[in-house]
């Protein structure tokens, strides 16, 4: 899957039901980070602790990770074996997305401290 692929299934995922225009002015937009679709309130998710908590738990063996996704551009699209909350925080780049091969979970370390971690979790 290349990174307009990626990007794409994430964001129908992630943000069904959202509106596109809501979508195209906060997260897509230039200088705007896809992460910031949970920081508006319009999809539910966990964040902080709980967030870290929650994605520790789940279970799975292998999962895709990429990095950036500043003004919807993304890098380093790979897949790992599981992760822990820890080892993504402990990351050098600045944001950390990683998603469920069957795109049934993302989570998300910002480069803001004070925003995220975020765990959504499609039902």
């Amino acid at each position: 899957m290349d990174s307009c692929e990626l990007i794409e299934r994430w964001l129908s995922v992630f943000g069904e039901g959202v509106d596109k225009k809501l979508i195209a002015d906060r997260v897509t937009s230039s200088g705007n980070h896809l992460w910031h679709l949970f920081t508006w309130g319009e999809v539910p998710c966990l964040s902080g602790d709980e967030a870290r908590k929650a994605v520790d738990a789940l279970e799975y063996t292998n999962a895709i990770r990429f990095y950036n996704g500043y003004s919807n551009h993304i890098e380093k699209i790979t897949v790992v074996n599981k992760l822990s909350a820890k080892k993504v925080d402990r990351s050098k780049e600045s944001d950390v997305y990683v998603v469920a091969e069957d795109f049934s979970w993302t989570y998300i370390r910002t480069h803001e401290f004070d925003l995220g971690p975020y765990l959504c979790i499609k039902k």
